[in-house]
């Protein structure tokens, strides 16, 4: 009896929250996937200030839903998917290091709308995407060890 309880306790509470999944209106979702497949474009350009713009509207639909900050977009995009994401760029341990400190200040940076600093710091996050080869559409969090 207390494994059927054990496990109606772990469907009922447990799992829903393993499931990364929100509901947007379909007018939210459309306008959505916007955004993310023009931030896609604007990252293939190396744009920016379009790059942010997209990046804070994307921003306010997650702060609507309240879907947590560093979720990655395509996982709420209904046109998104991991393109490059299954490949692993190995950094060496010191070039990782450097990319890990860059991106926590390029999170910081993008809550405190600082726009130079975050202009700095993806500059220097896309030096060691250049070293590596690795496309700039890849999101920073995939190249980040948290």
């Amino acid at each position: 009896m207390k494994k059927l309880i054990g496990i109606a306790f772990l469907l009922a509470f447990a799992l829903p929250a393993f499931a990364q999944h929100w509901n947007l209106s379909p007018d939210d979702q459309a306008r959505f996937d916007s955004y993310y497949s023009r931030w896609q474009q604007y990252q293939q350009e190396n744009n920016g200030d379009q790059i942010r713009s997209m990046e804070g509207r994307m921003q306010d639909v997650y702060r609507h839903y309240n879907i947590p900050p560093d979720t990655p977009y395509w996982r709420v995009a209904s046109n998104g998917h991991e393109e490059h994401y299954g490949h692993h760029w190995n950094l060496s341990p010191h070039d990782q290091a450097r990319f890990n400190s860059y991106f926590s200040r390029w999170q910081g940076y993008r809550r405190d709308n600082n726009r130079d600093q975050i202009e700095s710091m993806e500059k220097r996050m896309y030096g060691i995407y250049d070293d590596y080869h690795i496309p700039h559409d890849v999101p920073f969090d995939r190249i980040a060890t948290h």
